[in-house]
């Protein structure tokens, strides 16, 4: 068999070593929490489990620190300091009143419901058509987002079985539409998610002063279930419909609580401090950290030392020194004198990243699983500019990072024996993207040197490995083994490739097309053109023979025409059926005979097997 070493098996790691206990610069004001390399240039990262440990000259001098922002907060506020180390002046940023707002929003019994809303303008500023309506439905209809994995339906005011095709006809022509998530908190409990949604919609006819014309889609595929509705941007008169800021971010949301409050009732006491108590060890922003925020005082001092004025309820007190011992230990907080404490100034970036990094870690371990494969954390990496060199691999996931604006993301467990998470630019990303299992390659175009060169994911087969050992055409595991496995590791998906090219060697051995020669292999001449032709030949009998059309081979420098009938996925890539009258021809597929399905088109064929064709009035496209 051909060699699959070139690139060997190694730890993909950063440069330096993560730091879990980040130093922290004090000055007379807040601080800035230093960001370690959790992701290398080329995005790889390391999970170091474990609390961080300070010294115990670190901790003198943090609090003598604390202490000079303290003493130097009493001089600026015109106070004077006693012996019990008290501070007059300015007090703690908590009064009665603001306590008892605290308590309310923490500790009240209301049910939680998060709702985002996005109007989608149809046309960019420079008139160029944005990525279509119907590839978000698409996405939203996508298998296994059900709560039985049944088939999925989008449903509206009249039933469960939506017509999201002549909703989609319907805000063709429209200006804009909204885009708008309801993702109740306790959205399991519900009745009936969908009949919720429908009260919904009826309170916001109310509040518009106008009939909707919507479609929905409840997706189980979460810890949070939650709905996607999608409303045209007109009013039932036909003129443009507008939506108030405020409204969306406070009426509709009251609205939305009020209705699970009502089917509900008040969320049980137990479970709302069940709830608080995750906050403390959660490794992302919370709602303790936005009421630390509201508690420290212009110099970023959080003080919260039992006899001084703060927060009246001793279990807010509890729940808020938990949290800020818990960031102590992430490097993003530190305390001085006992009960004094300073929050870092990136502390919100830097615990939204680490809440990113985790989903990230999350996804590629999700669908490593779903796949049969468990990696080890070290070999996961983030792609989050143009790699070096193409990412070649199989893709085990895809779909929306951010399912409101439409940001896609792909996973590839790729041949470097790397598991690989890239974030593209929309959901027309993914369009022409394989199942599931096939094999992807992620490019980087532009200029060199360009800051944001737009990522392309080009599928390079739509079968999987296993479907390609014995395939009859020129498959992309016989790329590789013309190629001797330049770039292939042998870890990971890597060895999986290795693998299936032994395999491979083997069928093609037993089909006349290749020779061993101990542990070396010689392939036939012309092997990828004389697999090629075989599937196409095979195809076009096939094709003939149910459709009646007689299939006509093409030739180098001859020229071709004819309607654009189906695409093709063939273990020798994709083909276009092009029916000429006479019968029909297959040619390589490109991404721009998408849009001409039905239509006619003429070219040349190219040496090679390429095609040049005219379409309309461009002419010279190569394929």
């Amino acid at each position: 068999m051909a060699s699959c070493g070139g690139v060997g098996r190694r730890a993909c790691r950063a440069e330096g070593k993560s730091k879990q206990n980040q130093r922290l610069e004090w000055h007379h004001g807040p601080f800035t929490a230093e960001s370690g390399p959790a992701v290398s240039e080329d995005s790889e990262f390391r999970v170091r489990p474990g609390k961080a440990k300070r010294s115990k000259a670190q901790g003198r001098n943090a609090r003598g620190l604390v202490a000079e922002v303290l003493r130097v907060a009493a001089i600026h506020s015109g106070g004077r300091r006693t012996g019990g180390g008290s501070r007059r002046g300015r007090q703690s940023s908590f009064g009665r009143g603001r306590t008892a707002f605290a308590r309310s929003r923490l500790f009240g019994s209301g049910r939680r419901v998060m709702v985002k809303a996005l109007p989608v303008n149809h046309r960019s500023r420079g008139g160029r058509r944005m990525a279509p309506l119907s590839a978000h439905v698409a996405y939203l209809k996508r298998e296994g987002v059900t709560r039985d994995r049944s088939p999925t339906r989008m449903f509206d005011a009249a039933g469960d079985n939506a017509d999201d095709r002549a909703f989609t006809e319907r805000c063709k022509d429209d200006r804009h539409h909204f885009r708008i998530i309801v993702s109740p908190e306790d959205a399991a409990e519900l009745t009936d998610l969908r009949e919720y949604t429908r009260d919904l919609v009826r309170q916001m006819e109310t509040d518009l002063g106008t009939r909707l014309d919507w479609v929905a889609v409840d997706h189980w595929n979460t810890d949070n279930p939650h709905v996607h509705m999608l409303v045209r941007g007109v009013t039932d008169t036909g003129t443009d419909l507008v939506m108030a800021r405020d409204y969306i971010s406070h009426n509709l949301r009251s609205h939305a609580e009020e209705l699970a409050q009502a089917e509900l009732g008040p969320k049980p006491e137990h479970e709302v401090q069940r709830a608080l108590d995750r906050e403390v060890t959660a490794e992302r922003w919370t709602r303790l950290d936005t009421e630390i925020g509201r508690a420290a005082d212009e110099l970023g001092v959080i003080d919260l030392r039992p006899e001084r004025p703060g927060p009246a309820d001793p279990r807010l007190r509890r729940l808020m020194v938990g949290r800020l011992q818990h960031l102590e230990t992430m490097g993003l907080a530190a305390e001085g004198e006992p009960g004094q404490w300073a929050v870092a100034e990136g502390a919100q970036g830097k615990l939204r990243e680490l809440a990113a990094r985790g989903d990230i870690i999350r996804t590629i371990g999700q669908a490593l699983k779903d796949h049969g494969q468990d990696r080890p954390l070290e070999s996961y990496a983030v792609v989050s500019g143009a790699p070096e060199k193409p990412i070649v691999g199989r893709l085990i996931d895809k779909g929306l990072h951010d399912e409101l604006y439409g940001a896609a993301y792909a996973v590839i467990d790729g041949t470097d024996g790397r598991t690989h998470h890239v974030r593209l630019p929309g959901i027309e990303a993914l369009e022409q993207s394989p199942t599931l299992g096939g094999i992807v390659e992620l490019r980087a175009i532009g200029k060199p040197g360009e800051p944001k060169p737009t990522l392309i994911l080009a599928t390079r087969s739509d079968l999987d490995l296993a479907a390609q050992v014995k395939a009859p055409g020129a498959t992309w595991l016989d790329h590789r083994l013309i190629e001797r496995g330049t770039g292939v590791a042998d870890g990971g998906f890597g060895a999986e490739v290795c693998r299936a090219m032994d395999a491979r060697t083997d069928h093609l051995v037993r089909e006349g097309l290749a020779r061993r020669y101990g542990q070396r292999a010689v392939f036939e001449r012309g092997l990828l053109d004389t697999l090629r032709k075989r599937e196409l030949d095979a195809v076009g009998a096939k094709i003939a023979g149910e459709t009646g059309l007689a299939y006509r081979p093409t030739t180098s420098g001859e020229k071709i025409a004819g309607v654009v009938r189906q695409r093709l996925a063939l273990a020798s890539g994709r083909f276009a059926m092009i029916d000429d009258g006479l019968g029909f021809r297959l040619v390589p597929w490109a991404s721009a005979l998408e849009q001409q399905l039905g239509r006619q088109v003429s070219g040349v064929v190219r040496a090679g097997g390429g095609i040049d064709l005219a379409l309309g009035r461009k002419r010279g496209l190569g394929l």
